[in-house]
Parts: C-alpha cells; sequence; structure tokens
C-alpha cells in the first residue's frame, strides 16, 4: 500500500522484530500487499494480484479493501499485523510516510523476517552502505524541514503535526535496520518473479499461510 505511512522505534533507535507477540488469529490467513501507488510499483502489484487470483488466493489491497471513509491508519495496522505480507519496495516507498509506517508496523507485530515477502524494484538503493545513508539523510531532512515550519506556529495549533513529527523520527530511527534486514534476503529480480509467474513468491506465501 502507499498512499499512506507509518513508524517505529526504541529508545536505542533500533527495532525489535522478532520479540513482538504474534499476529493474531483472525489474521492467520489474510495475505496483505504494501506497495507504493502508481509507476512500476503499482503494475508489479497488479501483476502479483492477477497470479494469486489465477491460484484462487485472496489478496487484501487498499484500492479494493478500504472502502469510502474508510480509516486509513486502521488499514496499514490490518496490514502490519497479516500473517503473510507483501511488500514491493521501490525508492517512492522508502520515502513514504504511509508506507514506512506500514513497514514498521509489520516489524512491531514481531516475526518480521518470517511474515514479510519482499519483491525489490530496482530503483530501490538498498545493496550498499552508501545509498542506504541517503534514505536516512532524506527522513533527517524532513525532520528539519517539519521542525522550522512548526517554530512558525503556536505549540497549541499543531495537533497531529506533532504526530507527523514522531513518525518521521522513528522511520529514521529504525530504517537503518529494516533495510538492513531486507537487504540480506534473496528476494529474487523483478524480472524472476514475473518470467515464472511468481512461482517462488506464491509457493512461500502458500507455505506460510498453511502453517
Amino acid at each position: 500500500m502507499a498512499a499512506y505511512e507509518k513508524t517505529l522505534a526504541g529508545d536505542s533507535g533500533t527495532v525489535a522484530v522478532e520479540s513482538a507477540p504474534a499476529p493474531q488469529a483472525s489474521h492467520q490467513r489474510e495475505i496483505f500487499i504494501s506497495y507504493a501507488w502508481g509507476g512500476e510499483s503499482e503494475v508489479m502489484a497488479d501483476r502479483i494480484e492477477q497470479a494469486l487470483v489465477a491460484r484462487e488466493i485472496p489478496l487484501i489491497r487498499d484500492k479494493r479493501n478500504l472502502g469510502f471513509k474508510g480509516r486509513i491508519r486502521d488499514f496499514m495496522r490490518e496490514i502490519g499485523r497479516g500473517k503473510a505480507v507483501i511488500v514491493i519496495i521501490s525508492d517512492k516507498y522508502l520515502k513514504s510516510e504511509n508506507c514506512m509506517f506500514e513497514l514498521i508496523e509489520i516489524a512491531k507485530n514481531g516475526d518480521f523476517y518470517d511474515r514479510i515477502f519482499p519483491i525489490v524494484l530496482e530503483d530501490a538503493q538498498i545493496y550498499k552502505p552508501v545509498a542506504r545513508l541517503n534514505y536516512i539523510k532524506y527522513w533527517e531532512h524532513e525532520i528539519t524541514a517539519l521542525d522550522e515550519a512548526m517554530k512558525d506556529v503556536n505549540a497549541a495549533n499543531l495537533q497531529g503535526i506533532r504526530e507527523s513529527m514522531d513518525l518521521y523520527t522513528e522511520i529514521r530511527a529504525t530504517m537503518s535496520r529494516l533495510v538492513d534486514i531486507l537487504a540480506d534476503m534473496n528476494a529474487l529480480t523483478p524480472e524472476t518473479h514475473t518470467e515464472s509467474g511468481f512461482a517462488e513468491l506464491i509457493a512461500a506465501i502458500e507455505a506460510k499461510i498453511n502453517e
């Protein structure tokens, strides 16, 4: 999902990806997808959905399952609790508040490595440390810009804005750890997935939801 955003961090700036409680029972067989709207990410999401539909595997997706006036943040938290979550990682995703909110929610609900099924697009610069630092710098810039803007407004009128600052700070603090986990996973290339009809992705998801 990509039109929205999220966060997470502890005092030490690290994320607990294993010790949080397991997903609730109502989410045991639900498959979610988290992606940035538009462009190659959405094309990939459409292809994945078509492959799953062909196998009669239902996919919960924002553009279809989040109705008119649906609560966006609540839906994103539902994604975070899903037993299996397909995540399409792109440059846009890593710079999106809503997408990062979803990624952090997945981590908060525990078993991050086991529940996440990443597809890493070519423009996502997650494999080299220097490139990864650019994402941390991006969120540092967002924090600085918002902080400067907040100084011009009375504190009594910052409801909702302070929450965004907390989110940005949490993203910055957890970005390095979560991206490091993603970079260490053999996600295969988008071309490999497409050419195989997402066979390995679907097999891994089926194994997870049938546990």
